[in-house]
Order: structure tokens, then sequence, then C-alpha cells
């Protein structure tokens, strides 16, 4: 039953009319459900290009994206990425480069590295090629010159390097039952969390003007403390929330008061994303419970959570940059209005 409570929320912040960015959204196939849903919830979407073995080529989800823009410009953007193969190769950055200025020159508003680099990819002498290695310094260099922020998801949630007895989330726990392939405590090969972590916490120390987005949450999704740390320490370090926020729920059964002031205290750095892939249903289910925790203090389940926990009804002020503001600003939206 709602309290009265509830009700002024409801009021105050309806669902359909707030101004939402969804900046981890994926489509890689022209599907007109997306323009009804984001039309429905007063929703934007920037579609991630992702260097990913399960997606199509970078180019054919790039055009995927301009699809999306030219039928619906107000409503879609995207992040633009290149290809990870041929980097051993003399003048392969001639061509990312222009890669990265033809995607820019389209409209995308930044661009996206993945897990592959420090979990997949292999230098000659058989270690894993690190985020923080002298190879990349051309290309941080050339974001940083042409002011293109970076979108990074590096590493996994910390539960992939831990026995499925120990994980701390139920979603965790069944994808690597069911995709042992990609469960790092099954692969020790795999550089370890610890590594990932610091790898790109190297890159934020030495680049300290790069404009940085750490996908779901930079892998940090375990403690919202050790992220505090980061946004303290690296002021242009920012995240999404895309496929973590369980995670903060997670925490919030305990620490409700600190879980409600982190994003308070930081709402400046965080963004609001789904991570849907190909999936309307995901995304529209994300949109409705994801409110419930943000905006209201209703009770909430979710299949990451095995307690019941309470929505952290953050201020309006705080909900607004979280959804919208600062996806705007970092990534330049000018083509969404609130």
């Amino acid at each position: 039953m709602f309290t009265e409570w509830n009700y002024i929320i409801k009021i105050m912040f309806n669902l359909e009319q707030f101004p939402k960015i969804d900046a981890h959204f994926h489509s890689t196939y022209y599907d007109l459900v997306y323009a009804e849903i984001a039309s429905k919830y007063n929703l934007r979407c920037i579609n991630i290009n992702t260097d990913a073995n399960v997606f199509p080529s970078v180019e054919e989800q790039k055009n995927i994206a301009l699809d999306y823009m030219h039928r619906n410009k107000h409503l879609f953007s995207f992040i633009a990425s290149f290809e990870m193969d041929g980097w051993e190769l003399q003048g392969w950055y001639k061509g990312v480069f222009d890669q990265i200025q033809n995607a820019i020159a389209q409209g995308a508003v930044g661009v996206k590295i993945w897990k592959n680099i420090g979990m997949e990819l292999l230098k000659s002498d058989g270690s894993y090629l690190m985020v923080d290695v002298a190879f990349f310094e051309p290309l941080f260099t050339f974001l940083i010159k042409n002011h293109i922020p970076l979108l990074a998801h590096l590493g996994e949630p910390k539960n992939c390097w831990l026995p499925l007895e120990l994980m701390t989330s139920n979603r965790n726990r069944q994808y690597y039952t069911n995709n042992p392939q990609y469960h790092a405590f099954l692969n020790p090969s795999i550089p370890s969390y610890e590594k990932q972590i610091e790898a790109r916490d190297h890159v934020l120390e030495k680049y300290p003007n790069l404009v940085f987005v750490g996908a779901h949450l930079g892998s940090l999704e375990w403690s919202y403390k050790e992220l505090s740390k980061r946004f303290d320490k690296y002021p242009n370090f920012n995240v999404d929330l895309s496929s973590r926020l369980g995670h903060l729920q997670i925490q919030s059964v305990k620490d409700y008061e600190g879980v409600r002031n982190f994003f308070i205290q930081y709402a400046d750095r965080i963004l609001y994303g789904t991570d849907t892939y190909n999936n309307p249903v995901k995304l529209e289910n994300a949109i409705l419970n994801d409110w419930d925790f943000l905006a209201t203090n209703h009770p909430c389940t979710s299949q990451e959570v095995s307690d019941t926990f309470t929505g952290i009804a953050l201020p309006e002020d705080i909900l607004y940059k979280i959804y919208f503001d600062n996806a705007k600003k970092i990534y330049s939206l000018l083509n969404f209005e609130d």
C-alpha cells in the first residue's frame, strides 16, 4: 500500500514526463518500438558501438545507429568504436583515427573501448594487453586533443573472479553458471580483478584531462566507498549505472543512508544507463524498476537482490543530473532537449 509520502513523490516526479537519457543502450538493428518507448517515457538513447564478438562489425553498428538518428534525431545519438584487429601492425592507428574522425563528423558523441583490452588480447610474449601500456598513449592523446569523451568498459564485476558460491549477485551467479568461458575464476591466466582496476586507475592518473566515463560503475560496483575514492581523486572520472545498479541495491539493504548519500554527494558524476541489448521489454522494465529505486521510497525487488529493499527517493535536482543533465553535458548532446 502506498503511503501519503509515496503519493507525493509520484505527483512531484512523474515517471513518464521526467526527462531521461539512457547513456548506455544497444540496438544492432532498427526497431520502431524503441522510438515508441522513448516517446512514451520522455527518454533519449545513446546507442553504444562495441568491439565485441557477439555484435556485428563496428561499421555495421555505426550504420544502424545513424539510421536511428536520421529517423529520430531528437531521440537518438551514438558512441563510436573501433576494432582492435591488427593492432600490432604498423599504420594501425592511422586507420583508427580516420575511423573515429569520420564517426564524429557523422554525429558520434564519444568513443568506446571494451574489456577485450585486459581480458582477451595477447601481446607477442603471451601476456595480456593492458590499457595502461605505452601502446595506447596515441589514442588517449588524440581523444584529449580533439575533446572526445572516452567510454571504457574495462574489467568485469568483481564477482567474475570469485567462485560461484561467493558471488554477491544472483544475476552474476546465474550468468557465470551459464557462461563458464567468461568466468575469470575458472581462467586464471586472465589478469586479476585488482590488475584490471589498477591499469584503469593508471590511465586516470596519467591523463587527467581525458574525459572518462567508466561503463558499468567503472567495474567498482561492489563498493560505493571504493568508487567514491576514485571520484575524489580523479575529477574527470564519471560512471554510468548500466547493468550494475543492482549491486548498489544490494549494498542499500545494509547501508541505506550510505548508498543514498553517495548518489547525492556524487550526483554530478553518475549517468543513468540500462545496457539493454536488442530487448525492448527489458528496456521498459528497467525504466520502471530503476525509477522505483531512484525516485521513490517504494518497496523494491530485483533479480540481483535476495532481500526486499527500499527506494532511495532522491531529490528532484539530483534525479535531473543523473537521468539527464550529466550525459547531456559530458557528451555535448545538443540535439537532446529536456
